[in-house]
């Protein structure tokens, strides 16, 4: 199912917004998504005979257990990972992990970690946001190369906890703002993120607040030829963030260019222009060198 199939659950089934939502249900022990424990015994949903569905919010957090997703799911209402203990989502080759509402890797407690790895070939769908280290916990969301996040509306990553991103796949946001130490893509709300884009990653936002959508204490990498785009003509505040020490690159500094046709603005790291003139210097020195000794 894709972001596209979601948003069309949404608006054929919007009255469900107003409803009351479903059963709370946890993933006992550490195993398969589809796998049931409706005796509350073994691995799997407790105390149901079948995954959870369109109303429930699905948990994850039954003493560090992993759960694994290796087929297309149910679509469930939402995916807490790391409710007052701490859980693992790992979507693997072949594994969809539908959700119609939010996502969330660090629900809540500081003592609680939540994370969630997508492997090659693996697919998460996101409704509507996707959180990272909320409620003072700790957030994981590692999308590993080969594996695709689609995202319908904000990332709110390190809200009052602390978010760790490391992105070598695809992270499709198809509307909505980012917010890192930011709930709202206006105020601090206290926690933190940094956000590492890998070589052959790629982060494509919908769109991101000029001034206040990286805070204090958080950081977007570009690492190699890791590659961010975002919506809009966002060339001056990409430099604005990078000045500010809140846009990094391994290779020191960062090209951001806009493109009028699509709308967008790309950025990449680059070497500074000093270690540009630097690096030329050495050369022109080895040269000069080589020369003496012949």
């Amino acid at each position: 199912m894709t972001t596209k199939n979601l948003l069309s659950g949404l608006i054929i089934s919007s009255f469900l917004a107003g409803v009351t939502q479903g059963a709370n249900i946890r993933y006992r022990q550490s195993g398969d998504w589809t796998q049931t424990a409706p005796a509350n015994t073994g691995s799997g949903w407790q105390n149901v005979s079948s995954q959870p569905g369109l109303a429930d919010e699905a948990r994850i957090n039954w003493g560090d257990n992993t759960v694994t997703v290796t087929t297309s799911t149910d679509t469930v209402n939402r995916v807490a990972i790391g409710v007052d203990e701490s859980g693992t989502i790992e979507v693997q080759s072949g594994g969809t992990l539908n959700v119609f509402q939010d996502l969330l890797a660090g629900n809540n407690n500081v003592l609680a970690t939540g994370t969630l790895t997508v492997n090659n070939g693996g697919l998460v769908n996101v409704g509507r946001i996707l959180w990272a280290g909320n409620g003072e916990s700790t957030g994981f969301i590692n999308i590993n190369a080969g594996g695709v996040v689609e995202v319908a509306s904000h990332l709110w990553w390190g809200t009052t906890g602390t978010a760790t991103i490391n992105i070598s796949g695809t992270l499709n946001q198809s509307g909505g703002n980012l917010g890192l130490g930011t709930s709202n893509a206006s105020t601090a709300s206290g926690g933190a993120a940094t956000v590492f884009v890998n070589s052959g990653g790629f982060l494509n936002l919908a769109t991101w607040s000029n001034t206040n959508s990286i805070q204090d204490g958080s950081v977007l990498n570009i690492n190699g030829t890791g590659t961010v785009t975002v919506g809009g003509n966002r060339v001056s505040s990409a430099n604005d963030y990078f000045a500010l020490g809140k846009i990094a690159s391994d290779a020191g500094g960062i090209l951001a260019t806009y493109d009028g046709d699509l709308d967008r603005t790309t950025i990449v790291g680059i070497p500074e222009p000093g270690t540009v003139s630097l690096l030329g210097m050495v050369g022109v020195l080895g040269l000069l060198r080589r020369r003496r000794l012949r």
